[in-house]
């Protein structure tokens, strides 16, 4: 269910316009294998994927989304199925006053069926993307970019180089730099010695302008963090991710959180009243958009974030379709947050998303262009769709 909080905050238009109904509702699944694998202490990846959401209205606007697809390869043809057999059900007929009334309609008619099947993940990143394609159409009918109709700016947005594998670290940080990353964000938790040398080496490249993140990917338990506390302690992190599993107990949490002494960032696997109780230890609070909440719900927990004090930094390693959702929510709802940008081999990223925004002293630009300013390029994008799938309502 919504707590009471987020409830609260879910997003709003600026401006409104007529209800919205729809038509359409398509699904493309597109994969391909890349030469070097995203490794992180959960599983390494050999194939990118993106699960993507058309929708349609009556009055032939449409809208992009991307639902949450990233792990296991094989699960995004089971989402799409939610999507088609099941949520297209209740968009039937309905007409939503604005993106948010579809997101809470979709989580509440769902919720006895996720009970029944265990399948939070699932249902809540086929909605997530369902949400996030309902907001691209209400800003394109607008005819304004994504922040705009949600209240904000399109400011310049801090991003940082995220991804960054165990085998070259350092390397990628260098190559990052060329490409315009002022802030980086590596992979850990797989060997104490192979971690510690990687930090070595970036920190002592470091340039004074500059930052370095590390993230667990949940990768440890409180007797490795007693272990790796005090090893960390003579890098200059701006932040330590995950490095317990979200679920941990909050007694492990709170003494994590006094061992390592750092600010702590999570959030990418918490969904709904998760957010309550496990983000109080969380100095970062990183939902993302594909996997629950979309932009309607997310915007509550960002608010929630910046007035307690904390960091909205939106988790995002799909295609750039997704990427474009993120800055865009991240640049409406202020803050001093990063863009997290994925740098690692995906041949999607860019085809699925025309044009994104370069890198430049650390910052993206984004486009003044409806909705989030980006189109999958699906006649290039060709090659690699696995499954495609239209409903109409």
């Amino acid at each position: 269910m919504i707590p009471a909080p987020i409830a609260k905050y879910l997003a709003t238009p600026h401006i409104k316009i007529a209800a919205i109904k729809l038509k359409r509702v398509e699904t493309y699944i597109y994969q391909a294998t890349v030469n070097k694998p995203v490794v992180s202490s959960l599983a390494t990846i050999n194939k990118r994927v993106a699960l993507l959401v058309r929708l349609e209205d009556v009055d032939g606007h449409f809208g992009w989304g991307e639902i949450y697809a990233t792990m296991p390869a094989f699960g995004a043809p089971h989402r799409a199925q939610i999507v088609h057999q099941i949520l297209t059900v209740l968009l039937k007929d309905q007409l939503f006053e604005e993106p948010s009334a579809c997101w809470q309609l979709l989580q509440k008619s769902t919720h006895p069926l996720q009970i029944q099947t265990g399948e939070f993940g699932p249902f809540s990143a086929a909605i997530a993307g369902i949400d996030c394609a309902l907001w691209d159409l209400y800003a394109r009918k607008q005819k304004l970019p994504l922040a705009v109709c949600l209240g904000g700016n399109l400011r310049n947005l801090p991003v940082y180089a995220s991804g960054l594998n165990p085998a070259d670290g350092p390397l990628i940080v260098n190559q990052s730099r060329e490409n315009g990353f002022l802030s980086f964000k590596q992979k850990i938790g797989f060997n104490t010695q192979i971690d510690i040398n990687n930090l070595t080496a970036i920190a002592a490249n470091l340039r004074p302008n500059e930052s370095l993140m590390v993230d667990v990917n949940q990768g440890w338990n409180i007797e490795q963090i007693q272990l790796m506390g005090p090893l960390l302690e003579k890098f200059s992190l701006r932040w330590i991710e995950e490095p317990l599993p979200a679920d941990s107990s909050s007694a492990d949490w709170l003494a994590c959180k006094k061992i390592l002494n750092k600010p702590l960032a999570g959030g990418e696997n918490l969904r709904s009243d998760d957010f309550k109780t496990q983000a109080t230890w969380l100095d970062i609070v990183q939902p993302d958009v594909g996997k629950w909440g979309g932009i309607s719900a997310n915007w509550g927990i960002a608010k929630l974030a910046i007035e307690q004090g904390k960091t909205y930094c939106p988790h995002w390693l799909g295609s750039g379709l997704g990427l474009m959702a993120s800055a865009h929510l991240l640049a409406a709802i202020g803050g001093n947050g990063l863009l997290e940008i994925d740098v690692n081999e995906n041949p999607l990223r860019e085809i699925l998303a025309k044009t994104l925004p370069a890198v430049t002293d650390g910052l993206i630009k984004l486009s003044t262009l409806p909705g989030i300013g980006v189109v999958p390029n699906l006649e290039l994008a060709s090659p690699w769709l696995t499954n495609y799938q239209e409903t109409i309502l």
